[in-house]
C-alpha cells in the first residue's frame, strides 16, 4: 500500500503490515479506512492526529452509550 513509503520506525512498520493483513480478511472495511488515512493525512502533525483520534473514538462511545440507553429502556 501506498502508506508503506512514510513509516517511520520498526513499530510503526510491524503495525502497518498487521493492518495490511486485517484488510486483506475484511476486504469491506477497506474504503473506510482509506476515509481514515485521508483525514489523519489533512491533520498536519501528530498531535492533531491523536486529538482526531479521540474525538472519534469518543463520538463512538456516545452513540454505543446512546444505543445501550435505548435498549435497556425497551426491556424495562
Amino acid at each position: 500500500m501506498a502508506h508503506l513509503a512514510i513509516i517511520r520506525d520498526e513499530q510503526h512498520a510491524r503495525a502497518l503490515a498487521a493492518r495490511d493483513r486485517f484488510l486483506k480478511l475484511h476486504p469491506e472495511l477497506r474504503g473506510f479506512q482509506r476515509k481514515i488515512d485521508e483525514r489523519l493525512r489533512k491533520a498536519g502533525n501528530d498531535h492533531n492526529r491523536l486529538v482526531m483520534i479521540h474525538n472519534w473514538m469518543m463520538d463512538s462511545f456516545y452513540e454505543l452509550f446512546r444505543k445501550l440507553q435505548f435498549l435497556v429502556g425497551k426491556s424495562g
